[in-house]
C-alpha cells in the first residue's frame, strides 16, 4: 500500500516542477451522470469519466477493459460474454447468484446482463457510491453509464481492421448518413472477432480451450420533426460462440498459468437483442423524456465441472431474459430551483435451467450414472417514482434532495428431479412456488459549497440491493433478503494551476445490513445474508497537464470492509444446517483492498501519440476464512498511435511483462481451483475515415 500512496504523491508533487505558462489547459468534461448535462468537476459525486478518445488509444473494448480503467472498480472474472462474473466497487461484490451491486446502463437504459460489447461509444461515465434514487435498485455501489453516439446529420464513416495475438482478428464498419437533411439520420456499426484464445488444454494436444467468435452490430434512426422534438430508435445485437476452459488447480495456475487439463472444453453461446425508443420535447421551460426498452438474453453454458482429464462430472447451463421497461421523466427550473420527477416501470422473466450431469456410476453404494435437472423461473415486477431538486440559495451554497420509492415483487418457481429414479437414495424430485414482495424508500441529501476554483460537499444516501431466490441452491435454502445501506460521503473537487491540474477526492463511510454474501457449496454456490459489515474508503483521482505535449494522470480506490457481525450456517451436502461459523472481522472476500493506476500519455506532434499505464489490484480474499488470496499486483499496457490523410494506426499491448495472476478462486472437495488472467496480448489496429 506505500507503494501505491507514493506514486499517488509523487504524480501530484510533478505539478511544482513541470509547470510552464503556455500549457494547454484541461478540457472540462460534460456529463449527464444525473440525467442533466452538468461539467464533471462541478457535480457533487465521485465520478469516473472515459471518452471516446480513451476508449480508442487505451484499446477499450468490453466491460472488462472498462474496469481495468477505472480506479476503484474491479472484475471476478469467471469466463466469456453473458457469464464472465460480477463486478466489485467500494468494498461491496455482488454473489455469482445474486444481484449485481452496480447498475450497467446504455443511453439511460438499465439492461440486467453487462458484459456484452457496445458499440459506437461516445463516452462512459462510472459513478461512484450508491445511485438509487435516479438509478434504482441494484445500484448499491455505483452506476457504468455508457452514452453511444447519435445520428447527426453528416454523411460521414470509418471502416478498421486489426491484428493481435493468439491469431485475433476484429474488423468494424460505421457509418452515418442523413437521409432527410435536418430532419432523419441514420447510423450503423458493425464488429467481427474472433480468437483462439488464451488457455491450452495438455489433454487436447495443447489446442487452444477458450476461443471467441462473434459478431456485434447496432442502428440507431434518428427523426427531428421539429426543433423541439427529438426520437431516436435503435436496435443492438451480440451474437457469440466461445470455448468454455480456463479452471485449473490453484498451484497449477500460479504455476503454468496458460494452461488446463481437462477431458472436455465446454462451449458457450450468447445472444442478446436490445431495442430502444428515446422521445425527447424541449422547450425553454422544460425536458420531457420517454424511454421505451425491450432486451432478451439467450445463455447456454457446458462446461467440465471436475476440471481433471476424469469425465467425472458437468454442468449445463440455459438461461432466457426477457426485460422490458418505461420511464418517463420531467427535468425544469424555477429561478434558483432546479429539479426532475419521474416514473419507472420495468418486468424482468428470467427462467433457467441447470443440468447437473454425474457421467460416472458409484458402484460400491450401487448408484447409476445420473443427471439432475433444475429449473427455475423467476418474474420481477418494478415499480419507481422519483425525484431530485437542487436550489440554490446563493453563488456559495447549494443543497440536493432526492428520494426514490421502489416497489418489487417476485413471482418464484422451481422444480428439481433426476433422469432415473433415484428415491432409494433419498434423491427425491420436488418443486416450489413462491412469491415476496418489496418497497424501499431511497432518500439522498447532499449540501454543496462553491467556491471559485473548488467543490466542498457532504452527502448521505440510502442503498439497495433486492433480495431473490438461490436458483442453484438446495430447495429449503433458497431465498434472501433485501441489502440495505447508509452511505456517508465527503467530497472535495479543485482546480489548480489556471485549469491544468484537477483534483477529485472523496471519503466515504458505508454501514450494510443483511450484506448479501456468497457461502461456496460447489459445485452449487449459494447466496445468504450476513449480519452487519462496515466499510471505509477512499476516492482519489488527479490530472494534470504537464506540458502542452505531456497528460499525467493517476487514480485510486481504496477501502476497508469488513463484517462486524457474521455468524454463518454450515450446511451438510443435503442443504442441512449443521452448526455456525463466526466470521465477524473478517474482510469480504472478492473484494481487493484497492485498485489504482496511473497513466502517461505523451503527444509528439498534433496526431502521434504514446500512452504507458499502470494497473494495480491489492490483496483479494477468496473465502470468508480469509485463508486464500491472490496476492497484490500490477498490470503494464503500451500504446502507439499516429494519423495521417484520413487514416489512423494504432499499435498496443496489454499486461506488457506477462504478469501471473488470478481472477476467480474456489474450493471444491479440499481442492482449490482457479483462473489464470490474460497473459501479454498484443496487436495492431489500421482505421479509415471518410
Amino acid at each position: 500500500m506505500k507503494r501505491v500512496y507514493m506514486n499517488t504523491l509523487l504524480l501530484a508533487s510533478l505539478s511544482s516542477t513541470l509547470f510552464a505558462n503556455d500549457v494547454v489547459k484541461l478540457e472540462d468534461i460534460t456529463v449527464t451522470a444525473q440525467k442533466k448535462k452538468e461539467s464533471k468537476q462541478e457535480i457533487a459525486l465521485s465520478l469516473d469519466i472515459l471518452n471516446s478518445k480513451d476508449i480508442k488509444e487505451q484499446k477499450i473494448l468490453d466491460t472488462e477493459d472498462i474496469v481495468n480503467s477505472t480506479p476503484g472498480l474491479f472484475m471476478i472474472k469467471t469466463n466469456h460474454h453473458g457469464t464472465a462474473g460480477f463486478l466489485s466497487l467500494r468494498g461491496i461484490t455482488p454473489t455469482m447468484e445474486g444481484e449485481q451491486s452496480i447498475g450497467f446502463f446504455v443511453d439511460d437504459i438499465y439492461y440486467p446482463m453487462f458484459d456484452s460489447e457496445i458499440l459506437d461509444i461516445k463516452r462512459v461515465e462510472v459513478l461512484k457510491g450508491p445511485q438509487g434514487t435516479l438509478y434504482g435498485k441494484n445500484t448499491e455501489s455505483g452506476v457504468i453509464n455508457i452514452i453511444t453516439n447519435k445520428p447527426v446529420n453528416e454523411n460521414s464513416g470509418n471502416i478498421e481492421f486489426g491484428l493481435a495475438n493468439n491469431n485475433t482478428q476484429e474488423y468494424k464498419a460505421l457509418v452515418n448518413t442523413k437521409l432527410i437533411d435536418n430532419e432523419v439520420f441514420l447510423r450503423a456499426a458493425l464488429r467481427k472477432y474472433k480468437s483462439d484464445g488464451y488457455f491450452e488444454n495438455k489433454y487436447n494436444n495443447n489446442k487452444k480451450s477458450d476461443h471467441t467468435d462473434g459478431i456485434d452490430g447496432r442502428v440507431a434512426l434518428r427523426y427531428l420533426p421539429t426543433d423541439n422534438l427529438d426520437f431516436i430508435l435503435s436496435y443492438d445485437r451480440n451474437d457469440y460462440e466461445n470455448g468454455y476452459s480456463g479452471f485449473n488447480t490453484l498451484n497449477e495456475v500460479l504455476k503454468n498459468p496458460g494452461k488446463v487439463n481437462v477431458d472436455f472444453d465446454g462451449k458457450g453461446e450468447f445472444k442478446n437483442d436490445k431495442f430502444a425508443l428515446k422521445s425527447i420535447y424541449e422547450n425553454e421551460n422544460l425536458t420531457f423524456t420517454s424511454i421505451t426498452a425491450a432486451s432478451n438474453t439467450k445463455n447456454i453454458d457446458y462446461n467440465d465441472l471436475d476440471f481433471t482429464t476424469n469425465d467425472l462430472m458437468r454442468l449445463k447451463t440455459n438461461r432466457d431474459i426477457d426485460f422490458l421497461s418505461q420511464e418517463f421523466r420531467v427535468n425544469s427550473s424555477y429561478k434558483n430551483l432546479k429539479y426532475l420527477i419521474g416514473g419507472y416501470f420495468s418486468k424482468e422473466d428470467n427462467k433457467e435451467s441447470v443440468d447437473f450431469e454425474m457421467r460416472q456410476a458409484n458402484p460400491l453404494y450401487g448408484m447409476p450414472k445420473f443427471t439432475k435437472l433444475t429449473s427455475s423461473d423467476d418474474s420481477t415486477n418494478n415499480y419507481a417514482l422519483f425525484s431530485q431538486a437542487n436550489y440554490a440559495f446563493n453563488s456559495f451554497f447549494d443543497v440536493t434532495l432526492g428520494l426514490r420509492y421502489d416497489k418489487e415483487h417476485k413471482d418464484y418457481k422451481y422444480k428439481v428431479g433426476y433422469d432415473k429414479d433415484l428415491s432409494m437414495f433419498g434423491m427425491i424430485k420436488d418443486s416450489i412456488k413462491k412469491s415476496k414482495s418489496s418497497s424501499q424508500v431511497l432518500p439522498k441529501v447532499s449540501f454543496n459549497f462553491n467556491f471559485e476554483k473548488h467543490l466542498l460537499y457532504a452527502s448521505y444516501t440510502k442503498g439497495y440491493k433486492a433480495g431473490g431466490y438461490n436458483s442453484l441452491a438446495p430447495i429449503n435454502n433458497q431465498e434472501f433478503e433485501d441489502e440495505l445501506s447508509n452511505n456517508f460521503e465527503i467530497g472535495l473537487k479543485s482546480r489548480f494551476l489556471n485549469d491544468r491540474l484537477f483534483t477529485n477526492l472523496a471519503i466515504y463511510q458505508i454501514y450494510i445490513d443483511d450484506q448479501q454474501v456468497e457461502q461456496q457449496y460447489y459445485p452449487d454456490s449459494i447466496t445468504s445474508n450476513a449480519g452487519k459489515s462496515e466499510i471505509k474508503g477512499l476516492d482519489l483521482d488527479i490530472t494534470y497537464q504537464a506540458t502542452d505535449k505531456l497528460v499525467l494522470s493517476a487514480g485510486i480506490g481504496y477501502n476497508d470492509s469488513k463484517f462486524d457481525e457474521y455468524k454463518d450456517n454450515i450446511l451438510d451436502g443435503s442443504g442441512n444446517i449443521i452448526g455456525q461459523k463466526d466470521y465477524s472481522g473478517k474482510r469480504a472476500p472478492n473484494t481487493p483492498k484497492y485498485t489504482y493506476n496511473i497513466t502517461a500519455k505523451y503527444n509528439f506532434l498534433a496526431d502521434t501519440y504514446i500512452l504507458a499505464k499502470l494497473n494495480g489490484v491489492g490483496d483479494i480474499y477468496y473465502n470468508l476464512d480469509n485463508s486464500v488470496k491472490q496476492k497484490s499486483y500490477e498490470l503494464v499496457d503500451l500504446s502507439f498511435g499516429t494519423s495521417f490523410n484520413n487514416c489512423d494506426i494504432r499499435l498496443w499491448s496489454k499486461n506488457i511483462f506477462d504478469k501471473t495472476y488470478t481472477t476467480r478462486a474456489f474450493e471444491m472437495n479440499n481442492e482449490w481451483y482457479a483462473r489464470a488472467g490474460e497473459g501479454r496480448t498484443f496487436g495492431f489496429e489500421l482505421a479509415y475515415k471518410f
